[in-house]
């Protein structure tokens, strides 16, 4: 547990989406220009000097939900940045199965507060639905509708990675039976040529021979699922202003 502090520390530390250049972008038009020009709008909390007082119901929503989907994306760089950095080869079994469950403990955090934030947005869609004003109507929808597919991907992610997870952990657990069976009660040699050409065909899938390479697969998988949580993020902070003020 203690070798995940560091990197915690580090990573709460460091704000999990990067600020915007305030410099004007070169004449040339270069490809890298481009990219930057790109980069989604970076989700803040709704200052609340900026709302009227029939807006407070809504910002603290509104903030509420932006709240879990900030602290959801530094948990998701947290693990991204663990499963990579980690050489789970070198662990002992108690050291990588601690270090696994805390992961998992992790993943479940986000699972939660992702569930927290949708609550959020929910209550913003009836805002947005009881609203009278068309254009604030649409405004707060579409705020509500980016914030709430964020915090659906963010769920996702920490599902799928507590579900890779749990079928990694089975393989190993079905592999370990299967080896006490073969020393403990060996079969009929029948039965094991039967057995191992099972084994061959992939019908009893085994381990995979390294952790390093498992996990370094998940925390790739984590990072692709990251750019569309970014972008939706994006999306809800363009509107978060005209979305929560001029009720």
């Amino acid at each position: 547990m203690l070798m995940f502090l560091p990197l915690v520390v580090a990573l709460i530390a460091a704000d999990p989406v990067p600020a915007p250049s305030s410099a004007p972008a070169p004449a040339t038009g270069s490809a890298s220009s481009a990219a930057s020009a790109a980069k989604p709008t970076p989700l803040t909390e709704i200052g609340r000097v900026r709302a009227l007082p029939a807006c407070v119901p809504i910002v603290a929503h509104a903030n509420g939900a932006i709240t879990q989907a900030l602290d959801n994306d530094r948990t998701l760089a947290i693990i991204s940045t663990n499963l990579h950095a980690t050489d789970f080869d070198k662990l002992n079994v108690l050291q990588r199965r601690n270090a696994i469950d805390a992961l998992m403990k992790q993943a479940e955090a986000m699972r939660v507060a992702s569930s927290a934030g949708d609550a959020e947005v929910k209550k913003l869609r009836e805002y947005a639905k009881a609203s009278p004003d068309p254009k604030r109507k649409e405004e707060l929808k579409t705020f509500a509708d980016a914030l709430g597919g964020a915090l659906y991907r963010q769920k996702k992610a920490a599902v799928e990675f507590m579900r890779d997870i749990s079928i990694m952990r089975g393989r190993e657990d079905a592999q370990e039976v299967r080896d006490i069976m073969k020393t403990a009660n060996p079969a009929p040699p029948l039965v094991a040529t039967q057995v191992s050409v099972r084994e061959m065909a992939g019908a009893l899938p085994a381990p995979a021979p390294t952790y390093n390479k498992q996990m370094q697969y998940l925390g790739d998988t984590l990072d692709g699922l990251t750019a569309g949580i970014l972008t939706d993020e994006g999306v809800a902070a363009d509107h978060s202003v005209a979305a929560t003020s001029g009720c």
